[in-house]
């Protein structure tokens, strides 16, 4: 029998970051380069969004700074699909953060 050889390989999901908000399991997810998502349990459902930020003209990467805002945004759309699902007030601050998300001005 052939012995398995393990290859360290980069994948194309990065999990950036997992937690409990309002007890709901959260993941935050990068996809690609470009896309970041979230997947939430609320009440035994799985719900799903995902938002695409392109590089700035010119680049061909997203700077540290454009992933932590992705990252701050979809955790807001997020936080606020969890908050409304529930019944609770929206926080004003997730509150304008999700409208960005679902163009709402």
């Amino acid at each position: 029998m052939k012995k398995l050889k393990y290859t360290r390989t980069q994948g194309l999901i990065r999990v950036l970051k997992a937690m409990k908000y309002r007890e709901c399991p959260l993941y935050i997810r990068m996809i690609g380069s470009e896309v970041f998502m979230y997947d939430v349990i609320i009440k035994n459902q799985l719900y799903s969004s995902y938002i695409i930020i392109t590089p700035k003209k010119g680049t061909d990467k997203l700077t540290k700074q454009e992933i932590q805002s992705g990252m701050a945004l979809i955790n807001a759309g997020a936080q606020a699909t969890i908050d409304t699902l529930l019944g609770v007030q929206l926080d004003k601050e997730v509150e304008r953060k999700a409208k960005i998300i679902a163009g709402v001005n």
